[in-house]
């Protein structure tokens, strides 16, 4: 937002976004594109404009709106996709809401925090791949074989493409890929990975992986009160600040490479940290506790249904799993 080129930009009406959008070679920008973009949360929606005669004024982008635009334009322009969908810009208006008071309002983060939730999960297939591939790469033990490994991949893929995901059947083959060693009638030594003093095991990670999916399901429907975003965007703020100051000496004492790492662009660290709300949002929400208590019940949390709502989950019940410091 600091960018000279665009820093004397006043404010401007949508035709002068659409100017600006071809000056940097957008030669398909229009008027319907800026109120597609303020209707997914790309942009704030324009200030009202009173005419000293009869109807009104086009409406009036304020500067730092209009410097968004500039930088969004770039951004998109930055990636390989011939196409660009809305939804992959949008995690950069969201840290931008995250990190600033007087750029992004709350009504413009709404939006965005909506249309985020609705894209959540949408990938192609090489990437679903990738994507259960570093999971499966962080938990399952050395000693796991190529078919643990397998089911626990196709399982987290499945997840992936159909946004549906099965936490019982998750949760046996990633365990049995992290934890190989089981024997039968003897109590499960869960491996851990992550920090020594306080490891994450499979059971963790799969109950803030549902909590996040019961989340994005209430921002899909825009069903979460504004007083409770606002509060959970403090407490990222407070933890977030905290986290970045002690990241490298985490990742120094993880038995787990790379888990406290911070991504190398600057689209992947928006996406971290839009990432990073939602989980507290989960917390604030009380959401986390319904899950954990769920997974203390039961072994694993319940899963969502198409229309958002708690369906049981497949798994049989089982016992809590103790963590291991491997």
């Amino acid at each position: 937002m600091t960018n000279p080129q665009v820093s004397d930009l006043g404010p401007g009406t949508a035709e002068d976004l659409v100017h600006d959008a071809h000056a940097l070679g957008v030669k398909d920008a229009s008027t319907r594109m800026i109120t597609n973009w303020v209707e997914v949360g790309l942009l704030a929606s324009p200030d009202f404009a009173k005419s000293t005669q009869r109807g009104r004024d086009p409406g009036v982008f304020p500067a730092r709106q209009r410097q968004l635009f500039h930088e969004l334009l770039k951004a998109r322009q930055r990636s390989p996709l011939k196409r660009v969908p809305h939804h992959t810009m949008i995690p950069v208006v969201l840290l931008l809401w995250l990190t600033s008071d007087d750029i992004v309002c709350a009504a413009q983060a709404s939006r965005a925090l909506r249309t985020h939730a609705r894209a959540t999960g949408k990938s192609n297939e090489a990437r679903r791949r990738d994507s259960a591939r570093q999971i499966l790469d962080q938990f399952a033990h050395p000693t796991a074989t190529y078919r643990q490994r397998r089911t626990a991949q196709l399982l987290l893929e499945d997840a992936a493409a159909t946004r549906r995901p099965d936490w019982g059947k998750i949760h046996t083959a990633l365990t049995a890929a992290c934890s190989p060693w089981r024997s039968e009638g003897v109590p499960l030594l869960e491996r851990g990975i992550g920090l020594p003093g306080n490891p994450m095991t499979v059971t963790d990670a799969v109950v803030v992986w549902a909590a996040q999916q019961r989340v994005t399901a209430r921002l899909a429907q825009e069903a979460v009160a504004p007083t409770d975003l606002l509060q959970a965007r403090t407490l990222h703020r407070e933890q977030w600040a905290a986290y970045e100051a002690n990241r490298a000496a985490l990742e120094a004492q993880s038995m787990t490479s790379g888990f406290f790492a911070k991504p190398d662009d600057a689209e992947a660290q928006a996406r971290e940290q839009a990432s990073a709300y939602a989980g507290m949002l989960a917390g604030v929400l009380g959401i986390i506790g319904q899950v954990a208590a769920e997974a203390r019940a039961g072994g694993v949390p319940q899963g969502l249904s198409p229309d958002g709502r708690i369906a049981p989950s497949s798994a049989s019940r089982r016992p809590a799993h103790r963590a291991a410091r491997h």
